[in-house]
């Protein structure tokens, strides 16, 4: 005999075929953001069924309401099984049992986990992308509010089910699921006026519960409770980017119950700004709020739905009757025998809530902790080196991370921990591409990284061979862009017992500025090596003192210019070797003073060009020798003044002076009055002796004349034919 459920009041549709499951009654759960659980118990005339063809299909069940219209549930097998057979003992032979578990497509979402990272996207929009990514499309979203964009938003190890769940939660969006036939659709929404009268029964009449059928379904009892709740919430959050606004934020309690302050206050808020942080904070509010007044109640209401509101009357308190209430959830019980007459046995237990107070989904989905700290990846744009934006920040790629692309889009910016950070001034080393890094999470929460260190690996190996270098610490970096491990600056000490050093490497140029005073004490030698061009301007002064001996080698030519005076002191002697020439050049005076003597040997010419005369002085003797002979040239004059002697040309004397020839004397002597010209002339014949310009006596020439060699016919004296000086006389002019 062939089983039908065509004039059964509850019924269920599957893909094995019309009637090839026949059921006998359910048991369910459903509520606003909750997930539907229907218990389904069938029977079914074949004793083997292929759990494949119905396992994670769609079925519906059909409920037949009192007005004779259908009411449907929907959703998917996630559960089958197979009870007693029809040869088991008390078994009826007819039929074998079998029981099912019926979910929403949302629950298949509770078997997929996943890591990942979302970026510049609002909540829905989030939401939406999983969804579809899953290939699900039966969704609506009915959302009235404005949802910031997230910058970086990350499912850490949690089912695609939790992490839709907690951020709904966190931004105030509900859910709830309209049936169909064949179709169920899952709901999103944040306004009570989404929340629609529930079809097939918009009023429900109260009336205390009897025996028999009733022809009506109505609600059968109703008790209604109020608790005390918080009267303020404040929330408190940091944002590095304006770290003095105090972005605290709160809200009292638009119904207050009982006296006291009783404020819930929580940090960190998960805002960046205060008007982010007044829509969070009023939301945590509603939350609270939306548990003050609830309501449970009983029914044989077969229409009612979670998500819908109805209308309470014929209630005996007049506060509450003629009060629209949202169903917030829902406990089906439903059976119905196979013998001939059974009835339906149907019946719920719901709680519900004020439609004026905004359901807000209660904070129950926990937030994955980030237990420990983690290694990552720097990361940034192809070509690039080192990547970072105004606050020294860095992008890395998670090891867990399988969607990133290891570029600038991997994450978002990373704050960086320092040795120090103070106010335009601390320490500072920016994580280069390809480094691996250490981060931490601020409260472990994984939308928070901070990167808190460094370390090396495999492909990124310490700037020194270990363990060989054991002893040595220190700074190396690397020039950017494409540089070589040639291309550093570098720190380094030494510590090994016996070779400690400090080493410092710049690989272009080193600038030190010191504000005020320098000390160096070098224990042993100090060597310095300069290939380019060598400054050193000193603006006060320097004093440096040699205790040993002083060397300086020149290659090239020297110039030293000196503004003001110049004092050396030498204890000692002074030796210089000029190899090339030596040029002096004095815009003011040279003073010199010599204590001992003064001996000066050219080896070749002298030449000396003086233009405002010279005047030499000695208290003793003064020695010229010329070998090769004396010239002195004068056209202004010549002038020997000796007061206290003679003057006294030895060997030969050779005068010219217009066409006038010297004549070759043996000895002359001339006294005379010191400061009178006179002058000497030779003719051929004679010696000639005149005044020419001024009175003379003659006493200053001895008569007759002795030494005066007369072989010559003529030796005339003229005035400036010669000037003798106290020390000799110098070059013709």
């Amino acid at each position: 005999m062939a089983y039908s459920q065509d004039n059964r009041l509850i019924a269920i549709d599957t893909p094995l075929g019309k009637d090839v499951l026949l059921l006998a009654g359910f048991s369910a759960t459903e509520g606003m953001s909750r997930l539907f659980d229907f218990q389904l118990e069938m029977l079914s005339e074949n004793h083997a069924i292929s759990f494949e063809e119905i396992i994670g299909k769609s079925v519906t069940i059909s409920v037949v309401l009192p007005s004779g219209d259908k009411r449907y549930f929907n959703g998917i097998i996630s559960r089958f099984s197979q009870g007693r057979g029809g040869a088991e003992k008390g078994g009826d032979p007819r039929f074998s049992v079998y029981r099912a578990t019926m979910v929403p497509w949302l629950w298949l979402l509770t078997r997929t986990a996943d890591s990942r990272i979302f970026q510049k996207l609002k909540v829905p929009d989030i939401i939406d992308k999983i969804f579809r990514d899953l290939g699900f499309t039966d969704f609506a979203m009915r959302l009235q509010g404005d949802y910031k964009e997230r910058d970086y938003c990350v499912q850490y190890r949690e089912t695609d089910f939790a992490f839709v769940s907690r951020l709904m939660e966190e931004v105030g969006i509900h859910y709830f699921f309209e049936h169909e036939n064949g179709k169920h659709t899952l709901v999103l929404a944040d306004a009570p006026q989404e929340n629609k009268p529930c079809p097939g029964q918009r009023s429900a009449r109260y009336q205390l519960s009897g025996d028999g059928w009733l022809e009506e379904d109505v609600i059968t009892g109703i008790e209604m409770t109020q608790e005390i709740r918080p009267a303020k919430y404040t929330l408190n959050d940091f944002n590095f980017e304006i770290p003095n606004t105090d972005l605290k934020v709160n809200v009292p309690s638009r119904k207050r119950l009982g006296e006291g302050e009783r404020e819930i206050y929580d940090y960190p808020g998960a805002y960046a700004l205060r008007n982010e942080g007044d829509r969070l904070v009023r939301l945590r509010m509603e939350e609270e709020e939306a548990q003050i007044t609830t309501i449970a109640g009983s029914s044989t209401c077969r229409a009612f739905t979670s998500g819908y509101r109805f209308t309470l009357t014929s209630f005996y308190r007049n506060d509450m009757n003629n009060k629209e209430y949202v169903l917030t959830s829902l406990q089906h019980r439903v059976s119905q025998g196979w013998e001939e007459g059974s009835k339906l046995a149907y019946g719920n237990s719901f709680t519900c809530i004020p439609f004026d107070v905004p359901f807000r989904p209660p904070s129950i989905t926990p937030k994955p902790v980030v237990r420990g700290s983690q290694t990552a990846i720097v990361v940034g744009p192809a070509g690039e080196e080192i990547y970072t934006d105004p606050h020294a920040r860095v992008k890395v790629q998670f090891h867990w991370d399988r969607e990133g692309k290891k570029n600038e889009n991997s994450s978002c910016w990373i704050r960086v921990g320092q040795l120090w950070a103070g106010e335009g001034w601390g320490a500072i080393h920016i994580p280069r591409i390809g480094q691996e890094v250490i981060v931490d999470f601020l409260e472990g929460d994984p939308d928070r990284p901070i990167v808190t260190g460094r370390v090396y690996n495999a492909s990124q190996t310490p700037p020194y061979k270990l363990p060989d270098n054991k002893t040595q610490s220190g700074i190396k970096s690397r020039s950017s862009k494409t540089g070589t491990a040639d291309n550093y600056n570098e720190i380094r000490f030494e510590d090994k017992k016996g070779s400690e050093q400090i080493l410092v490497h710049a690989e272009r140029d080193m600038d030190t500025t010191i504000e005020r005073n320098e000390t160096r004490d070098v224990g042993g030698d100090r060597t310095v090596h300069v290939a380019g061009h060598f400054t050193e301007t000193i603006d006060n002064g320097e004093t440096r003192t040699v205790d040993a001996g002083s060397e300086e080698t020149i290659s090239g030519g020297a110039t030293q210019t000196i503004s003001g005076g110049m004092t050396q002191t030498i204890d000692g002697g002074e030796t210089r070797t000029v190899s090339g020439g030596l040029t002096e050049t004095i815009s003011g005076g040279e003073t010199r003073t010599v204590n001992g003597g003064l001996t000066e040997t050219v080896t070749g010419a002298l030449a000396q060009t003086v233009a405002g005369g010279i005047t030499i002085t000695t208290p003793a003797a003064m020695n010229i020798t010329a070998t090769g002979g004396v010239n002195i040239t004068a056209p202004a004059g010549f002038r020997v003044v000796a007061p206290g002697g003679q003057t006294q040309v030895d060997s030969f004397w050779d005068q010219t002076g217009g066409k006038n020839h010297t004549a070759f004397v043996s000895r002359i002597i001339i006294s005379g009055t010191v400061g009178q010209a006179f002058a000497l002339r030779s003719a051929h014949r004679g010696v000639d002796v005149r005044n020419t310009g001024f009175k003379q006596d003659m006493v200053g020439i001895l008569n007759p004349v002795v030494g005066v060699n007369m072989e010559k016919e003529e030796l005339q004296f003229k005035k400036a034919a010669l000037n003798f000086i106290s020390s000799g006389f110098y070059s013709l002019l």
